[in-house]
């Protein structure tokens, strides 16, 4: 992880007054947005889908179709489905890939 944040800009936080309250980090070799998070008390203020949103604009500059990978009937699923990401294919376990193309 400190070799991937040293090497590009791959990891970005959301922070609410002086809080951290979500981050996001790709693979920019790879492709993938690798994790997006938030903290529960501050879901649906939009930090989740800024923070995807950074994270999708640096993985364009890179490939032009990126992916991730998710639980299938999960609330992030869902989520990612509702900005746009699709292509739906079917991994072991109960995950899924998800890919966006360049816009």
């Amino acid at each position: 992880m400190a070799e991937m944040i040293s090497s590009a800009p791959c990891a970005w936080v959301a922070v609410s007054g002086d809080e951290v309250v979500g981050f996001s980090i790709i693979d920019i070799t790879e492709g993938s947005l690798f994790a997006a998070f938030v903290l529960p008390s501050h879901e649906g203020m939009g930090f989740g889908a800024e923070l995807v949103r950074v994270a999708e604009n640096e993985l364009f500059r890179h490939h032009s179709e990126i992916w991730l990978e998710t639980a299938e009937n999960s609330r992030a699923a869902g989520f990612y489905k509702h900005l746009g990401w699709g292509s739906e294919i079917r991994g072991e376990d109960d995950q899924i890939r998800l890919t966006k193309a360049r816009p």
